[in-house]
């Protein structure tokens, strides 16, 4: 029997548990803002000391950010691996620039592709037929038979995350909000279940393995940021299908660009998923919608 090619295999999960965290997301977005000491992380995500000190040391370990001494201290840069992120951390921005309501005073009002001049709309397309990135693209043989061992391998993700930490004054809110959504395990887990197909509670408690409470929770607070819509397929008792919105799909590109970067830079993931309308392995490009080129850290300018 053929098998199934999965979106998320053992190596892709130990990879998405390095930067599928609300607070290496935070950190990762302050590197690409040219902050590279301790303090500055502080103040900027919120974190406390000993959970920056924790994200720290995995994104060390990971290789994507390295450790430099200046002085008697230490300085935090980004490395290659680090940098192959960019293309997320664009996309992060450019769903959060779209998607919520937030005050100018804490998103860059746009970002600016130097190469070209013109102001950046990052769009996610396939690398062969350059071809936008959508939901429903992606060809998964057999994915009804195999969808528990689609599943069964995200359960490698570590524990559980926490979502939220109190604001101070100083605190970067920039990419916040599309950092509490894909920055928690469950969350990003019922985000992949459902851009596979899935859509009900069963379902996801099921092939999830995910405590009842946990899955209420994260699948209302789902609803109420319209990621999510809820529609009732049964009356007695009553059921309900949880369906993405316009909203919630376009995540999809996010999440796969951040996929696309574990494929990169873990060269034993072996899986394969092939673009519909190219029939080519799924391979992601973000580039300028405007120049078309690619853009890198050094080629974009933020503007308050």
């Amino acid at each position: 029997m053929n098998k199934n090619p999965l979106i998320v295999d053992a190596d892709m999960a130990a990879g998405l548990d390095v930067v599928g965290d609300r607070w290496a997301l935070l950190i990762l977005r302050d590197a690409f803002l040219g902050r590279t000491r301790f303090e500055q992380f502080r103040q900027h995500t919120g974190a406390s000391r000993t959970t920056l000190t924790r994200r720290l040391d995995a994104l060390l370990q990971a290789d994507v950010l390295c450790k430099q001494s200046y002085g008697k201290r230490f300085e935090y840069k980004l490395t290659e691996k680090g940098l192959g992120l960019f293309q997320a951390s664009l996309l992060s921005w450019g769903w959060e620039s779209t998607w919520t309501d937030v005050s100018p005073d804490v998103l860059p009002v746009s970002l600016t592709h130097k190469s070209c001049g013109y102001d950046l709309n990052p769009q996610a397309v396939c690398a062969h037929c350059r071809q936008a990135l959508q939901v429903g693209d992606v060809e998964w043989p057999e994915l009804e038979q195999e969808i528990e061992e689609q599943f069964g391998t995200m359960q490698t993700f570590s524990k559980r995350r926490v979502r939220t930490s109190a604001v101070t004054d100083s605190q970067d809110l920039s990419l916040a909000y599309v950092s509490d959504l894909i920055g928690d395990r469950w969350t990003l887990l019922l985000l992949i279940a459902a851009f596979l197909g899935e859509n009900r509670y069963d379902g996801f408690q099921k092939n999830l393995n995910i405590a009842s409470n946990i899955l209420t929770d994260r699948l209302n607070l789902l609803v109420d940021v319209a990621v999510f819509e809820r529609h009732m397929y049964q009356d007695n008792p009553p059921r309900y299908e949880y369906r993405l919105t316009e909203k919630g799909k376009s995540l999809y590109p996010l999440v796969m660009a951040i996929r696309q970067w574990v494929l990169d830079w873990l060269p034993n993931s072996t899986e394969t998923l092939i673009h519909k309308q190219c029939a080519q392995p799924l391979k992601i490009d973000v580039q300028c919608s405007h120049c078309h080129e690619l853009p890198t850290a050094k080629d974009v300018t933020f503007k308050k």
